[in-house]
């Protein structure tokens, strides 16, 4: 079944007579305007860090950090709210490594997975541009490179955490992201699971379902 969900398709209807599909629909809109619906005006958190991630990215001065922790939000979120009923579930229970696996569709044990959650780690606990894996007992040196051609660069050698090491080769021990190349993966992801959601593929993982989705991700004013 498609739903084919459209914004003048619930126009009409107040907050709560939207569907579990619809809410969904609202949550994973990207549109820099709001959705109108009969009793408000609705638009999702998702949509403000999107836009907040297109802004900086054409700022010389916040283009070089803050969009990493505002893009692996998105994954966190993502792989937080919802399951794909059209594929197992995957073996780990954090909100990225799932959207990874469900909406970027890499494999579980892609090492994409294990970098990109390792940047996260670092940025958001404590904005650091170094992690350590527990998991794999690895440690990681992130830099921002546009010029490298996927997501990620593996370093030349691996680092073992000591910053000693790092003292005059530095680059060596560097694992590169292009911030470019990740966005872009990233947004395919809202795509993706916003096409799973219009084909029936999509659902809420969320204890208390829809009224969650509503209370913790959705800003509304009222009409």
């Amino acid at each position: 079944m498609e739903y084919n969900i459209t914004e003048s398709k619930i126009s009409d209807k107040k907050i709560h007579e939207l569907s579990v599909e619809e809410m969904i629909f609202v949550h994973l809109n990207t549109s820099y305007s709001p959705i109108i619906v009969k009793n408000a005006l609705l638009r999702s958190t998702l949509s403000f860090v999107y836009q907040n991630i297109q802004h900086s990215l054409a700022n010389e001065y916040s283009k070089h950090l803050m969009p990493y922790i505002s893009l692996c939000s998105i994954l966190d979120q993502l792989g937080t709210c919802y399951n794909r009923i059209d594929k197992a579930q995957p073996r780990f229970g954090n909100g990225i490594k799932r959207c990874l696996y469900y909406f970027g569709e890499f494999d579980e044990n892609d090492d994409i997975i294990r970098i990109l959650y390792s940047l996260r780690n670092g940025l958001l606990h404590n904005v650091s541009l170094s992690s350590y894996d527990k998991f794999n007992n690895k440690y990681y040196h992130f830099r921002y490179n546009k010029d490298i051609e996927g997501i990620y660069k593996d370093p030349e050698l691996e680092w073992d955490g000591s910053y000693e090491t790092l003292d005059g080769n530095r680059e060596k021990y560097t694992t590169s992201i292009n911030v470019e190349r990740f966005r872009d993966m990233v947004f395919d992801c809202i795509q993706k699971a916003a096409d799973l959601n219009q084909n029936s593929k999509l659902e809420l993982r969320l204890f208390d379902g829809a009224r969650q989705l509503f209370f913790d991700y959705v800003r509304s004013t009222s009409r």
